[in-house]
């Protein structure tokens, strides 16, 4: 239909060329609307001619050109659908690898700076040793006491009430010493280590004022220091009648019964220390002690649990679990114990012998002398007792590198 069109259009304007000259404009504007009126009839009959094409082959054409946009659109959307399976199938392991990667890098810093601080706090306490022992050299008189003095504190206490008197004229007048003046000096003879004069000086306190309670608890601290035990239990009587919610005297009452083997005695007294004081970690800690002296290490357990809730810095506390754990069999939890009972105090001999005895009781010979020899250096003479009796330690007791260490 366009061929027709344009050879239409070619011979109107060569007509119009033609006559353009000869005829005048009038007649070539009728000419001309001649020609539009044959253009308009000339495209009708090429329709014609169309219509008059073959109904197949339309339909053919039409088939195929549906049939090859459907394949395109179906091409375009099956590689949009792989990309995306692809995509889901790999992203959960990317991730995965992403997340293992992270993790491991994690753990590995935190192993760096677990090394860092374990080196850190043995080099502090390494410092600590060196200040330690440039104070001993100074204070030479009380660097034979048996126990520290901020220890010693905590067991006297001051008296909450002091009574005083009047002057009394002696042409002078001298003043008396209150119940208060000699409970400090009983404090200060305890100290020294004169025990005798210490006991002196309470009992003038208390035979000025004998309601103090925090002075009938410091004489019962001396006289268990000196092995009195039923005078110690009977101070510490005195202090828990005048106040029955003590939590200090019930148990140092239980310390003395605890060394007199009276456990079920003692475990009621630290029982009546933590009803007046929940979070007295020393009363849990022997209370725990009692309870392995029965051999009722279960409960023991639940004691020290209680105590490292309370104070989770308290070496005793770490120790004596860990020997509870190994007594059940439980040598791994025992360990863990030690170790964290080693990171706070080292230099306790104690935590290496007894990491000693856990590791030679499963029979890992290497790790038990290991520790056996850390535990020499630091207490050669004791350490050396203990081993050549010890039960636990016998399954390595016939070794060579044992009989070195020993011998």
């Amino acid at each position: 239909m366009e061929i027709a069109n344009q050879v239409f259009i070619t011979k109107a304007m060569r007509l119009s060329s033609i006559f353009r000259t000869s005829i005048s404009p009038i007649a070539l504007s009728t000419i001309l609307v001649c020609a539009s009126t044959v253009s308009a009839s000339e495209p009708r009959a090429a329709l014609l001619v169309q219509q008059q094409l073959p109904q197949d082959q339309l339909k053919e054409e039409i088939r195929d050109r549906v049939q090859e946009e459907v394949d395109i659109a179906f091409g375009r959307t099956a590689v949009l659908l792989n990309g995306l399976v692809i995509a889901l199938t790999l992203f959960p392991t990317a991730a995965g690898v992403g997340v293992w990667f992270l993790l491991s890098k994690l753990s590995k810093q935190t192993t760096i700076a677990r090394q860092e601080i374990e080196s850190l706090h043995y080099d502090t306490i390494s410092q600590l040793k060196l200040l330690i022992s440039d104070a001993e050299s100074i204070l030479g008189e009380i660097q034979h006491q048996s126990h520290p003095a901020d220890a010693d504190t905590d067991l006297l206490l001051p008296d909450a009430q002091i009574q005083e008197f009047a002057p009394v004229n002696y042409g002078n007048y001298q003043k008396l010493l209150t119940a208060g003046d000699y409970a400090k000096q009983g404090d200060a003879c305890f100290f020294e280590n004169r025990y005798e004069d210490a006991i002196a000086a309470y009992d003038q306190a208390l035979q000025i004022q004998p309601d103090l309670a925090d002075t009938w608890n410091n004489r019962g601290v001396v006289l268990t220091r000196m092995q009195r035990y039923p005078e110690a239990i009977a101070s510490y009587e005195k202090a828990t009648t005048i106040r029955p919610n003590y939590p200090d005297a019930w148990n140092n009452r239980g310390v003395v019964l605890l060394e007199l083997q009276k456990y079920q005695e003692a475990i009621g007294c630290y029982e009546q220390a933590i009803q007046a004081k929940p979070d007295y970690a020393d009363a849990w800690n022997n209370r725990g002690v009692a309870f392995s002296k029965m051999q009722e290490y279960e409960q023991a357990v639940t004691s020290y649990n209680q105590a490292l809730q309370i104070k989770n810095d308290y070496t005793d506390a770490w120790n004596n679990r860990g020997v509870a754990l190994s007594k059940l069999q439980k040598y791994e939890a025992a360990i863990d114990s030690y170790d964290n009972a080693a990171k706070i105090r080292p230099d306790f001999y104690r935590i290496w012998y007894n990491k000693a005895r856990c590791y030679a009781l499963q029979g890992q010979i290497d790790l038990a002398i290991e520790n056996l020899k850390r535990a020499l250096n630091l207490n050669p003479n004791l350490c050396k007792e203990l081993a050549k009796t010890e039960a636990d330690l016998e399954k390595i007791r016939e070794h060579d590198a044992f009989k070195q260490l020993i011998n």
